[in-house]
């Protein structure tokens, strides 16, 4: 592998990297500001803050799972060991 291969891999895993990071914090931060604004606006306290910022955080988890997953089965295409598992 020379520098230039290196160097376009390490670039694309400071993207990914940066892609998963703002998917972790911007989406439940966005659904509790629109909870807190529906509490503003219903004067419901912070139950739909937390509603939704609960829902924030469980969408980014099943996000980052599913987005994990489908780069190990791109990993292990024509590997011995995934060969029986499908």
């Amino acid at each position: 592998m020379d520098a230039a291969d290196q160097s376009a891999r390490e670039k694309k895993g400071y993207g990914d990297g940066l892609t998963q990071a703002l998917t972790l914090v911007v989406g439940p931060v966005l659904f509790g500001l629109l909870g807190a604004f529906l509490d503003s606006k219903l004067r419901t306290s912070p139950l739909f803050m937390l509603v939704f910022g609960l829902f924030g955080v469980l969408a980014a988890c099943v996000t980052a799972f599913y987005e994990y997953r489908g780069r190990i089965e791109r990993h292990d295409e024509g590997k011995p060991w995934a060969r029986g598992m499908r």
